[in-house]
């Protein structure tokens, strides 16, 4: 069934309902005459449910003749709000939109920010307010989230804002019950930890916050490979299960009347399932829980049926139960770290004699197993690997499991009942993460703490995944030593090598906003870093990621053009990532710790020549016209980068370099704006491919029209980031530019925006 849902999960497009009955009912046909193959009938099953499954949720995603307009709507908050510093974000559940019940083209949920933090809605209320919308669109990029499949997932059918007025509220008309305890949980314990430090990591422990915890710390969490150990997932509810069950099965064992009327074992096994699903009703159901909660209720329904309980049968029913609940899970990387990492630990310990060995030689070999287990798909889905991961979770898991979670969840618990109580237990658990932290936070900045690698093929993938199953074999296998052989590609292998004299060019999606790559054999130089947000920036969610996936290190210079938010923002991140790192600027007085780019500047990188064109020392150092004006030749080609450029700062460069300025590919100066690429700078140029850095509907209408037929009047190919993503070219030795990716395009999915 699994593999029925991941070949839908990966067609570029859903095919019609036609073809998905001339692809299923001759080959169950041909399945069901054919007894030795019955059992994968079960493929077509997962492929037609996942199927259903995801045109539904296509037809409901908003109409694109309401992209853009002032709507009504009408509903209730859906999720427990995101507060930020300058706005809040939550889940909305339709009631109307524009006077319509959702259906084709309405969606059922949306996505909404609000931009008074002040007084946001709470979770659950009914609310009706004017908004603008917008289909679901993200960043298209190597290494990046894949916000757009994320939407579609979660069944969120558009983003948008809630206008400033008019807004109403419903008295009495709330509802998700289950939300509001959620909420209520998470504001007491707000009141109760008040500005401690770990009040974030608590509220994630007990109700699945991740939104609360501080980004400090969700850095540490990662780098360490200890993350698991704060969103809710099945080790959370496996520990609270068996602690109730351990509970009760001592206090059952005190009474003989309860013994003589319900036996031990039933009445923990229903005390277990019990405190898990509540545990997971207060997490929101995530998958992970999911998997968790269907293997204790297998283990249960074995125990009460007085039957052996098999894990891998356990493991095979929970995943046979997720996948019927929602087959697009299997699109999150979540669900496959959490089955992988149970699957390991089975594999591992499963009919092995070391089972009877210490505890703590259990502990050291499971920690084996999930390092070894997940490596592979972490390097897949992340291009990294924490190595000091098993050092981090040797000490992380004791403590989160027998003294973090366990306090949490009580003084949660004693909140409702004792407050006072609640409370000093919340504050005993935070001083407790308080001690531990310095440990964490020491392990995840070594120098040797994460290890990047480029992003792998499937093949590599399939090679590394029989490798890691090959090397977890029992001792008394032999050759375990070729599992290491079959992970080695893994490491080892790298991109495409770029020639002496030749470079690549990558322009990144940004949205509205610039960021650039230039890679020449062994340098690597970013031009602009994107826009910064309250509470991140593309930095972090683009550029650096970018960076990782081409197992590239510090860029050996970054030049942010000028000092507008949209090429500047993310230099913060990359900052902090790279303290070392040397930046120029045109703006260095708003670009802190930047040296000035000048005319006449130049070096040679690997047999590409790179120069400043503009600004002269004496030009302003304000202004888009303030913009580094960066011009890459190689042997064969060259591409010219100008920030936001405008028409002034082009005149002045056609004075002084008229003859100079011709280039093969040229990064359009401000986004396509009608106040830069005069039709005179435009000629001198003569570029043959024109590349647009624009956001998705955004507010100004870049790139302008006039200027797009400019472009095209002069002979010029055009590529734009909205419809393809990253743009990459190889600008090599002996050959014209050529483009080899357009992300979104290569990589598009069926909920990809085109």
């Amino acid at each position: 069934m699994l593999a029925g849902v991941v070949a839908v999960l990966a067609l570029p497009a859903l095919p019609s309902g036609q073809g998905v009955l001339l692809i299923v009912g001759p080959l169950a046909l041909l399945l069901g005459l054919w007894r030795p193959a019955r059992k994968c009938i079960w493929v077509l099953v997962g492929f037609a449910w996942c199927w259903f499954c995801a045109q539904q949720q296509l037809n409901l995603r908003l109409a694109p003749a309401l992209e853009g307009r002032d709507l009504g709507l009408s509903g209730w908050v859906a999720s427990i709000p995101q507060i930020r510093s300058e706005y809040a974000s939550f889940e909305f559940a339709v009631e109307q939109l524009d006077g319509r019940a959702p259906g084709r083209g309405i969606p059922r949920l949306v996505r909404l920010s609000w931009s008074d933090p002040a007084s946001v809605p709470a979770a659950g209320q009914h609310w009706q307010f004017k908004v603008r919308l917008k289909r679901p669109h993200g960043y298209m990029n190597p290494g990046s989230f894949d916000y757009e499949g994320w939407l579609f997932r979660h069944g969120i059918g558009a983003t948008g804002y809630v206008l400033r007025a008019p807004v109403k509220i419903f008295a009495g008309g709330d509802r998700f019950p289950l939300l509001r305890a959620r909420a209520a949980t998470l504001q007491a314990m707000r009141a109760a930890l008040g500005d401690r430090p770990f009040a974030g990591v608590a509220a994630a422990l007990a109700i699945g916050a991740g939104g609360a915890i501080d980004a400090g710390q969700w850095h540490v969490f990662q780098n360490t490979g200890t993350a698991h150990l704060v969103t809710i997932s099945g080790f959370h509810i496996g520990l609270v299960a068996g602690l109730v069950f351990l509970l009760v099965r001592f206090l059952w064992r005190r009474s003989a009347w309860l013994c003589t009327r319900v036996p031990v074992p039933v009445a923990g096994a229903y005390a277990a399932l019990l405190a898990a699903s509540l545990y997971a009703a207060m997490a929101g159901f995530s998958v992970p829980t999911q998997r968790s909660l269907i293997q204790l209720a297998a283990i249960a329904g074995a125990v009460l049926l007085r039957r052996h309980a098999r894990p891998w049968d356990m493991l095979g029913l929970a995943l046979l139960g997720v996948l019927l609940l929602n087959p697009l899970s299997a699109g999150e990387v979540g669900f496959w770290l959490s089955f992988g990492a149970v699957a390991a630990i089975f594999y591992v310990f499963s009919g092995r004699l070391h089972l009877k060995r210490g505890k703590l030689m259990q502990l050291v070999r499971t920690q084996w197993a999930v390092g070894i287990g997940l490596l592979p798909l972490l390097v897949y889905f992340f291009q990294r690997a924490t190595l000091v991961s098993p050092l981090a979770n040797f000490v992380a898991v004791p403590v989160y499991s027998l003294l973090v979670v366990p306090l949490v969840l009580v003084g949660a618990v004693f909140l409702g009942v004792w407050p006072w109580a609640g409370a000093l237990i919340l504050k005993l658990a935070a001083g407790i993460l308080a001690i531990t932290w310095p440990l964490f936070e020491h392990l995840a900045n070594m120098p040797a703490a994460q290890w990047n690698a480029p992003e792998p093929s499937l093949l590599l993938l399939a090679c590394a995944v029989a490798g890691t199953l090959w090397l977890m074999r029992p001792r008394c296998m032999p050759a375990r030593w070729l599992g290491v052989l079959l992970l080695l590609p893994l490491f080892v292998h790298r991109p495409q090598v770029i020639p002496e004299g030749g470079f690549n060019l990558a322009l990144l999606d940004v949205g509205q906003g610039l960021s650039a790559v230039v890679r020449t054999a062994r340098h690597t130089l970013v031009y602009d870093t994107g826009p910064a947000f309250s509470e991140s920036d593309t930095g972090q969610l683009v550029v650096i990621p970018w960076l990782r996936s081409r197992a590239l290190g510090t860029p050996d210079l970054t030049i942010v053009s000028h000092g507008d938010n949209d090429h500047a923002g993310g230099l913060r991140s990359l900052r902090a990532a790279w303290p070392d790192m040397p930046v120029l600027s045109g703006a260095p007085a708003q670009v802190a710790g930047a040296q000035r780019c000048v005319r006449g500047q130049s070096w040679d990188w690997d047999g590409v020549h790179f120069e400043m064109l503009s600004p002269a020392a004496e030009d302003p150092a304000r202004g888009n016209d303030a913009s580094c004006v960066l011009q890459v030749s190689g042997v064969s080609s060259s591409a010219l980068l100008l920030g936001d450029l405008m028409h002034e700062g082009e005149q002045r460069l056609l004075r002084r370099d008229a003859a100079r300025l011709g280039s093969d590919v040229l990064v359009v100066p401000h986004h396509g704006s009608r106040t830069s690429s005069g039709t005179n700078f435009v000629e001198a140029v003569a570029p043959r491919v024109a590349l647009f850095p624009v956001g998705y509907r955004n507010r100004w209408g870049f790139p302008n029209p006039q200027v797009v037929q400019r472009y095209r009047d002069a002979g010029a190919s055009l590529l734009d980031t909205v419809s393809s993503g990253t743009v990459e070219m190889h600008l090599w030795p002996g050959q014209q530019p050529v483009v080899v990716s357009r992300w979104r395009l290569d990589h598009a999915r069926f909920w990809t925006a085109e």
